[in-house]
């Protein structure tokens, strides 16, 4: 499993960024409102970062040879996990920040200021998962240096269990 680039990620932001805040600002010409989000949501990505942690923080025990409650099996799987919530987050935190600038627009409306506040927490809970999920990641990566040198010590066939 190759680590997810940087690059691709802010790509990503960028355009969900850029999408969001056309399709928005389309919805508020015709007379919408912008798509308003539940605190449990912001609850939800927060928890779902603080679990993906521990996930992670067991897969780093493992690779330090310390007990941990998770099975070699279970490593991909976590880092999987960590790179689906990196695309995740990067996707969800442009939208955000298009819609933050939404709100920069409708500021003399009623709306502004609780729109405003449930936007930038969740925004905030969308960092913490996005941070954390790439220091997942980079715990659940192995480096395949010395695969293939005479006297390496990678599993029978060439197969790497944890970046499978």
């Amino acid at each position: 499993m190759k680590p997810l680039s940087r690059l691709s990620l802010l790509f990503l932001g960028a355009i969900a960024l850029i999408v969001g805040y056309f399709l928005s600002d389309l919805a508020l010409k015709m007379g919408g409102t912008p798509l308003q989000f539940s605190p449990v949501l912001t609850v939800i990505v927060f928890c779902g970062a603080i679990v993906l942690g521990i996930f992670g923080q067991s897969v780093k025990r493992l690779r330090e040879g310390t007990s941990s409650w998770t099975q070699l099996a279970k490593a991909p799987l976590v880092a999987l996990v960590a790179q689906a919530s990196a695309v995740w987050a990067s996707l969800f935190l442009g939208y955000l920040l298009s819609q933050l600038i939404l709100v920069f627009q409708i500021r003399h409306t009623e709306i502004a200021g609780s729109f405003a506040a449930q936007v930038i927490a969740l925004a905030l809970a969308n960092a913490l998962l996005l941070i954390v999920a790439l220091l997942v990641e980079s715990w659940c990566m192995i480096d395949d240096s010395d695969e293939g040198k005479p006297g390496g010590n990678s599993a029978p066939g060439g197969a790497n269990p944890v970046s499978a």
